[in-house]
């Protein structure tokens, strides 16, 4: 089966390539800025750079303090121990990727968001041991809109990084690749109902997937695991089997991820 295009330069919104250079300035040169010295530094016009700072500081990812210079905030720390548990997914999830092949015999996928970038890469696969499959490789990444792995991964996220996301125009991977923003936003908000996905030809010509999110404290999906299966093997039998392992196999993996934490912070 083909693989997935992957696209390395992902066109970003103006608005969003400014608003990371603002947060990419902390602990580059210096971890707190006055707002001149930041609109020097970045070389962002300064009412452009008011209302990114206003907004970030809103959201909680920057904070000013009693001496006027902002430092990042707890949210963009949050995000950081998210980001330093996600280098550390692969292992702590490889028993469940590994049951999941097991119980399905298909290629089985762990992906993780970049939510700044509107994509997921995927960080682990457990190959297929059949003669005809769908294949993956890691380091592949593929858009947040497409496939049921990457629109799982999106549906369970902020109402405001969703629309940042549907704001970038959609790229088509494949045949049945859904490119209509209001029709991916519906099907976002049937996974984020039910509780999982389902994709048909969307990320790789002739293959159907299923998935299902690893969630957070928040309800937020850290990750996601996806079962991709070629379409000759697809009933609604066999749909609603994988649908079960993926579902059990994703909530057991956030329940130990979760216990993992608490043990490390306790």
């Amino acid at each position: 089966m083909p693989r997935p295009r992957t696209n390395p330069t992902p066109d970003t919104p103006k608005v969003l390539d400014k608003a990371l250079r603002v947060l990419d300035a902390f602990g580059e040169a210096s971890t707190a800025w006055s707002e001149a010295g930041l609109r020097d530094h970045v070389g962002i016009p300064s009412t452009t750079l008011n209302r990114i700072l206003r907004s970030l500081e809103q959201a909680g990812y920057v904070m000013r303090g009693d001496d006027g210079r902002y430092r990042l905030g707890a949210a963009a720390m949050r995000l950081g121990h998210r980001a330093s548990a996600s280098l550390e997914l692969p292992a702590l999830l490889d028993p469940h990727l590994r049951e999941l092949a097991r119980r399905t015999e298909e290629l089985v996928i762990l992906a993780v968001p970049d939510l700044a970038t509107g994509r997921a890469t995927y960080i682990a696969v457990a190959d297929c041991p059949k003669r005809v499959r769908v294949t993956a490789e890691i380091g592949t990444t593929v858009p947040l809109t497409a496939g049921a792995t990457a629109k799982t991964i999106l549906a369970f996220q902020p109402k405001t990084r969703i629309d940042a996301v549907l704001a970038r125009a959609p790229e088509r991977l494949a045949a049945g690749t859904i490119i209509d923003p209001k029709r991916i936003r519906r099907e976002l908000s049937t996974i984020a109902q039910r509780g999982w996905g389902l994709s048909w030809e969307e990320t790789y010509d002739g293959a159907w997937a299923v998935a299902a999110p690893v969630l957070d404290d928040d309800g937020r999906a850290v990750a996601a695991f996806g079962v991709a299966t070629p379409v000759s093997r697809h009933s609604r039998a066999v749909q609603d089997e994988f649908r079960a392992a993926v579902t059990d196999v994703a909530a057991r993996a956030a329940s130990a991820l979760r216990l993992g934490q608490r043990a490390k912070h306790a």
